[in-house]
């Protein structure tokens, strides 16, 4: 099972080492029955990523077209007015 704590996933890497990552936004897609995580390291903002899991238990890398898709759900949720609500 993925293990979410303050916002953060722990990534164990192909070596065995760990490396701890910020979710900056997750979403469900229910026709690849996928949930999606964004995901960044606190030191480096612009490490962003995309992963994707099916079974909720590990994540694994996605396709470009996968990829595309979450950079535009993220853009629409950036850009929806009621987000500015939230702040």
């Amino acid at each position: 099972m993925l293990e979410i704590k303050d916002n953060s996933i722990e990534i164990e890497k192909d070596d065995g080492s760990k490396e701890l990552w910020k979710i900056l936004f997750y979403y469900d897609n229910p026709e690849r029955k996928k949930t999606y995580y964004l995901i960044y390291k606190e030191e480096d903002p612009d490490s962003l990523l995309v992963l994707g899991t099916e079974d909720g238990k590990s994540l694994s890398p996605v396709s470009e077209e996968e990829i595309d898709e979450a950079e535009e759900t993220l853009r629409a949720y950036e850009e929806d007015p009621k987000m500015g609500e939230l702040d």
